[in-house]
This record gives C-alpha cells, structure tokens and sequence, in this order.
C-alpha cells in the first residue's frame, strides 16, 4: 500500500492530490491512514483533501479518520484534518461583498429604484452583489445597467459599511460608488426591480421613506472626491488587482 500523492504548501500543510485518488473506498481508508501517519512523521500540521460530489461516498470515511468540514461549494467539499493539536486553520469566505451607484443627470436628479420583492417600497440605490472574481468598479457598472439599463462609467468610491450577522452568520461590507450616466433611459429589470427613476436628488434627501443610511451616503458621496482607481508597477495585474488612492 502507497501513500496519497500530495503536496506541501506555504504553512506546512499537506494538499491531498484529488485525481490520484483511488475509486474503491477501502483502499482510500487505508491509504489515508497510512498518509496521515507519514505527514506526522514529517511534522506536518494539516492535511487538506478536496473530494468532487462523485467521490462523496469518501466523506464519512475521511470523517472517521478525523477529518472536519471547512468549506463546500456547489461541486465539491473541503476537508482538513490537524495532524498537530494546535495547528491553524485560516476561516473560509467570512464576508459578501455588494456595491451601490450614486449617479446624478444634468438636471442634478439622482437614480434610484425600488425592488420588486423587498417588503418596504422604499427608494434605495442600484446595485448588488460582486460575482465571484470581478473588481467593484466593475460589478457596481454592471448592476446599474442591469437593474435600470442605464449605462455608467465609474468614478471614484466613496464611503463603505461593514456590518456583521448578515447571511448565514457571515458579514457584509457595501461599498459606494460615484458613477457618471452615460445614458439617461430607464428600462429596469421586471424580475427584479419595480421602479426605477431619475428623482431630484433634494427631493430624494428629504423623501419620508428615505432611510438615514441612504440620507448620509449620498451627502457623503456629493461632498467631493474619493480613491480612484490605480495600478502599482510589478504589484500584480489589473486583472487580479483592483487598488484605489485618493
């Protein structure tokens, strides 16, 4: 019997290689052992295994040689195991991250939208959630355009809010953005958004339902400029890097 193919990395963890994994479970049991017993001869601290919903029979093996759960995702599931007692484990995913447009026409009218299915009808920002991998100049550009069809070119981020116990006990940071229309025609989403409209932005500070948050961001974002973006030389792409400066 062999050990599983692994490899180390940066924290003297060991990284379980997912396709060399044998198919039969018995066989997987005992090369596990023998793996474990191996890395703790070596004075690892962590094995990680990843294991695809095909080899999902794997898991309550992996779960009796020691294993916990540390994170899924739609096709697979991350386990690790502390081969030293107090061995660090860095959390998963701890925050969702959204952005909102505050973007104003020639006539000084700002653009906001109610949502269909939010239980108070109040007016608020457009925006949304960031996809996975993508910038916030970006994500906060998209939204707009899809939530009102507006197209908009980023400008400069503004404020942000950071809030705890939002989804699944995870936290929340909402950044604003300072967007300039480059289109003024408002053909918002049916399926997600009931009304969109260009509402004098007086009008909208001072509206009954406008929520003291959205009263404060927008004065924030009207007062002036913010950080902008801009790349360092040999500090990463602009691709896997999104920096901003004042």
């Amino acid at each position: 019997m062999s050990v599983l193919q692994y490899e180390i990395n940066q924290f003297n963890g060991a990284i379980i290689d997912e396709f060399s994994l044998p198919e039969q479970q018995n066989e997987f049991r005992d090369r596990l052992r023998e793996t474990v017993q191996k890395l703790k001869s070596e004075d690892r601290k962590t094995l990680w295994l990843s294991l695809s919903i095909g080899k999902a029979s794997f898991v309550p093996i992996a779960v009796a040689e020691g294993c916990q759960y540390h994170h899924a995702d739609e096709d697979r599931l991350q386990l690790v195991l502390k081969l030293e007692p107090d061995a660090f484990i860095p959390a998963y995913a701890t925050h969702y991250i959204g952005a909102g447009a505050v973007m104003l026409d020639e006539q000084n009218r700002i653009l906001v939208i109610q949502e269909r299915f939010h239980t108070k009808k109040h007016y608020k920002l457009p925006g949304g959630a960031l996809d996975q991998g993508e910038h916030i100049a970006d994500a906060v550009v998209r939204e707009v355009l899809e939530e009102t069809g507006v197209r908009a070119e980023f400008q400069y981020l503004s404020c942000f809010r950071h809030w705890h116990g939002y989804r699944y006990g995870k936290s929340d940071i909402y950044f604003v953005c300072r967007l300039k229309p480059l289109t003024f025609e408002l053909t918002p989403d049916p399926q997600e958004i009931s009304a969109a409209v260009w509402m004098p932005v007086e009008e909208y500070l001072n509206h009954p339902d406008t929520h003291p948050f959205n009263q404060k961001i927008v004065r924030t974002v009207l007062k002036g400029k913010g950080l902008t973006p801009d790349e360092i030389p040999d500090f990463g792409s602009a691709e896997t890097h999104e920096m901003m400066f004042l």
